[in-house]
């Protein structure tokens, strides 16, 4: 049910990132040999995961182009099987903005602004195909507009991938 509910969640994820900054991050393991890397393949999502087939598509689509342009292929014999996961959550974002209004003040108020949004997270794991140990994972994560237009989420996403894979592979010492 967990698994269900956490594949749900990476259709809501990529729906498109809003006009927010995109934060992105990595982790490697300094062991494994990059270089080496020359052809990849997806793992597949588990039977009972339900996904929204048309986000996967953008997001596998992304991901296959910017290694594409980096000179790594999709093979049935891989270097790396790339995993896909993602979540989202619900969020506050709270701005005081250190100063009242007149109406506010003379009540002894603060002018504080609130705004509930959904953050999602797009995480990649990148799997040595002998070994299955991750070798790289990134993580994406920013305000999801669930009204957006495909076209729009195409794009975000699009941008979120690229931000996410600008420094695969990694160079040690950066």
């Amino acid at each position: 049910m967990k698994s269900t509910v956490f594949y749900l969640t990476l259709g809501a994820t990529m729906l498109a990132l809003s006009c927010s900054s995109i934060n992105v991050s990595h982790d490697y393991d300094p062991q494994a040999n990059f270089t080496n890397l020359k052809t990849f393949s997806w793992l597949s999502f588990p039977d009972k995961a339900e996904v929204n087939q048309l986000v996967v598509k953008r997001i596998r689509d992304a991901v296959t182009g910017e290694l594409e342009a980096k000179g790594l292929r999709m093979s049935s014999n891989p270097d790396f099987l790339i995993a896909m996961h993602g979540a989202t959550k619900e969020k506050l974002d709270i701005q005081d903005w250190g100063y009242s209004s007149p109406r506010a003040a003379y009540w002894g108020r603060r002018d504080i602004t609130v705004q509930q949004y959904t953050e999602g997270t797009l995480i990649l794991d990148f799997v040595d195909a002998k070994s299955k140990e991750i070798i790289w994972r990134g993580v994406a994560s920013g305000a999801v507009d669930p009204d957006a237009s495909p076209e729009k989420r195409t794009k975000r996403i699009n941008e979120g991938v690229a931000k996410l894979l600008a420094k695969f592979p990694p160079v040690p010492g950066t």
